[in-house]
């Protein structure tokens, strides 16, 4: 990791910063810098569609360059969330529908159809579906993770914030380099990247990168007499890109990237919450806790009563909850396939420069899941989904040295997902043994308008505004719902339409640069994630109605400062956020499979207040430390829904805390340099944070809490490694969850009586070997 000084640029000018500083701030901060050459360099990003520094910019900004996500060994987009505080990851099977949840905003759901509130954008082409953020980091030139309402410049679907996926790009003039990366792990895990470009004469170059990461089944089925080793990674893929410069003023760039994810996802460990006995409800589950000795899953209740009269079956205290040992059956995996392409052109025009920015994606995605997380086949699911999107966007900024700055452009998008689900309940006889089968197309067509500015009043202070304009339209075409068995239909061909109505989304802000590398900032935003359709087995007309768009204004005030001549970077903010028609699950009793049921739609009002603070210390040549601290307060704060508990109660859900949102989370990294030898030595350490995701304040009775209850946690990484002092060569060793912390990465419920959690992966390692040249 490189701390020496290097330039940044902008696309226009922010005010410049007074040159003196407080001689008490000075002599404070002078003490935590001991002797030494490092400084902080400049982190360069493109969080307002321009390079600038982040610094400079006006928003809560976490930015992970190539170096960074190697050091933390991150092999896919979802493995980020753990190291970045007020950040979660909600994925409910496991793998491969990763959402991310910032500041606790988030629509968690596990349906392709739905896009999540954190905008996720790869090489400025948008990501429509979750399903898509499962993607590989490999060859990755930065990501950035931007929280708050990111309307004016990303659009729909970024009320949470947006995060930006930045691939390492093929340099016209540049030298031949490549890289090769080895790595094998526990669980015989083990993996390989390569990349490598060059010149295409004096004009234009090239470069490949593919990766693939293999094996590492750490789970075994209590369902199966064998050690199953499941939770195997089946995963490839492979980038080309051609860069192209004819002249000065005039570059090109393409990629096409494809890949395959056929892994196995992780099984679920089923939570005992019944009394075998009287088949309600047990004493621990009334109480608002679990036991697995005493009580027993829905699968046990079927033997016992219905199957084998007086076996219970497989007993749920054979169970590991580090999920080592499960009850599922062994059959969760996906089978992913993706092609994509990306073509942008940059023009500089002298006073503005355009670029022009065509993407399509072809996605194909199949998931099988054991949704109960049990022997018998009470829920299981087979889903597949097609999705082709494909967008076009012309972007201008300008070029001035002034006073003024400014951006505009325009977009146009289409999306399509087909899909085909199959559920099985054949052996849940407590409820309908029977097969169903759901169908649908969607289609999505989306264009907009925008702008931002930027105006420096003088060297202190400057306005920032943007203003976007958002048309779109959403159509559920022939959804179907058969009952394969009987060969009837519970729905069929049913169609229905959406249209946003809240069309205006943008921000206004005000910075104050009073002093060299210190800025002070506040902003107010409008934000909106669109309506929809719920994508799961619905059964009356009713269910499959669009829910509409929730909006939110957010007031925020944050600082950006450096000290300590450049060895202390502290960032900071607080935030107010008031959300209109909040979207997310209610429970409510379905008359057709007798139990209580999820439902998608508005829910009402809600209130988010938080606060964050980001520390960056070099107090020593070769240390380094980082600290980030995220506190949160988000609850429900206005809403007339009424949700049916597990127990059937009736309750209302205004004042409730938000799920996912925890009230404390943190991340403290400490990395150590040194030369020995003639080589390079470095150890580094990291420990992430959470409060509870779910707890009693979250929860609508004792039983819910038992159901769904998810806990804080802590995870300890580290890494050791050795290697040339001009980084030709370099061996590490990564451990990941080294203090073995038993923990879920989600809790949940099939809608049918079983509450299967997914448990995190237990302590694992793995050696990497890199060459580059």
């Amino acid at each position: 990791m490189s701390y020496a000084r290097r330039s940044g640029s902008t696309r226009y000018p922010l005010p410049a910063r007074c040159k003196a500083l407080p001689l008490v701030l000075a002599v404070g901060a002078s003490s935590l810098a001991l002797a030494q050459d490092r400084v902080i360099e400049e982190v360069v990003v493109s969080a307002q569609k321009r390079e600038q520094s982040m610094q400079d910019v006006s928003i809560a900004v976490s930015a992970f360059s190539e170096e960074e996500l190697n050091s933390l060994a991150v092999s896919n987009l979802e493995e980020l969330t753990e190291f970045v505080s007020g950040v979660e990851l909600f994925d409910d099977r496991g793998a491969g529908q990763p959402t991310w949840v910032i500041r606790g905003v988030g629509l968690a759901d596990f349906n392709a159809n739905n896009t999540p509130t954190a905008a996720i954008h790869y090489d400025d082409y948008y990501l429509t579906s979750n399903v898509l953020g499962g993607i590989g980091l490999f060859d990755i030139g930065r990501v950035e993770v931007l929280k708050g309402p990111q309307g004016g410049l990303y659009g729909r679907n970024s009320s949470g914030g947006a995060v930006q996926v930045l691939s390492r790009r093929a340099e016209v003039g540049a030298e031949s380099n490549g890289y090769l990366t080895g790595s094998y792990g526990r669980w015989g895990r083990h993996g390989l990247e390569a990349a490598f470009g060059g010149k295409l004469g004096d004009s234009a170059a090239f470069r490949v990168a593919a990766m693939t990461d293999q094996d590492g089944g750490w789970q075994d089925s209590l369902v199966t007499p064998q050690d199953d080793e499941h939770g195997d990674r089946d995963f490839s893929a492979v980038r080309v890109q051609l860069s192209w410069q004819p002249t000065e003023n005039i570059d090109a760039w393409l990629k096409i990237e494809g890949g395959a994810d056929k892994s196995e996802t992780t099984l679920a460990y089923s939570r005992a919450l019944y009394d075998l006995e009287t088949g309600d409800f047990c004493s621990a589950a009334l109480a608002g806790r679990q036991d697995e000795l005493n009580c027993v899953t829905l699968s046990n209740l079927t033997n016992a009563f219905v199957l084998t009269p007086g076996d219970p079956g497989i007993l749920p205290g054979g169970q590991s909850e580090s999920g080592t040992r499960v009850l599922s059956s062994p059959i969760n995996a996906v089978d992913n396939d993706w092609l994509g392409v990306n073509l942008q052109l940059n023009w500089d025009l002298g006073a503005v420069s355009l670029t022009s920015i065509t993407g399509y994606l072809d996605y194909d995605a199949q998931q099988v899941y054991d949704f109960d997380g049990q022997p018998l086949a009470l829920f299981e699911e087979d889903s597949l989904a097609q999705l082709d999107s494909w967008s076009q966007e012309f972007r201008l900024v300008s070029n001035s040295d002034g006073s003024l700055g400014w951006l505009a452009g325009a977009m146009y998008a289409e999306d399509e997902d087909e899909e085909l689900r199959i559920g099985t309940t054949v052996e849940n006889v407590l409820i309908f043994p029977s097969q169903i089968e759901r169908s649908f197309t969607q289609k999505t067509q989306s264009w907009a308008l925008y702008g931002q500015l930027d105006y420096a009043f003088n060297e202190a202070w400057a306005l920032t505004a943007s203003l976007r304009y958002t048309d779109e339209d959403k159509d559920m075409n022939n959804y179907t719902v058969k009952d394969v068995p009987g060969d009837f239909f519970y729905l069929e061909n049913v169609n229905t339409a959406y249209e946003l109505d809240e069309n205006w989304s943008g921000h206004v802000g005000l910075d104050w640069t009073p002093m060299d590398d210190v800025m002070v900032y506040t902003r107010v935003t409008q934000g909106f994630k669109s309506g929809g359709f719920f994508g799961g087995f619905s059964l009356t007309p009713a269910e499959v109605e669009p829910y509409a768009e929730e909006t939110v204004v957010s007031v925020e005030v944050g600082f950006k400062t450096m000290w300590a001549e450049r060895t202390v970077r502290l960032n900071g903010a607080a935030f107010y956020y008031d959300y209109q028609d909040v979207q997310g699950f209610t429970q409510v009793f379905s008359p057709i499979s007798g139990t209580v049921v999820t439902k998608l739609g508005n829910l009402g009002d809600a209130e988010h207040t938080g606060a964050e603070l980001d520390l960056l210390w070099l107090p020593l040549e070769g240390l380094t430390l980082q600290a980030s601290l995220s506190w949160l307060d988000a609850e429900i704060s206005d809403s007339d829904t009424l949700a049916l508990s597990q127990e059937f109660l009736v309750l209302p859900i205004e004042g409730l805390k938000r799920g996912f949102a925890p009230e404390w989370s943190s991340n403290v990294l400490a990395r150590y340099e040194w030369d020995t030898g003639g080589l390079r030595a470095a150890v580094q350490a990291n420990y992430s944070w959470r409060d509870d995701l779910v707890n009693e304040e979250s929860s609508l009775t004792p039983v819910n809490l038992a159901a769904f209850g998810h806990e804080s946690y802590g995870l300890l990484n580290a890494r050791v490694s050795l290697g040339a002092a001009d980084d030709s060569w370099n061996v590490a060793l990564v451990g990941r969850n080294l203090s073995d912390t038993e923990y879920w990465a989600r809790t949940s419920g099939d809608d049918l009586g079983s509450f299967p959690s997914t448990p995190g992966r237990p302590m694992s390692w793995l050696v990497e070997a890199t060459y580059q040249w």
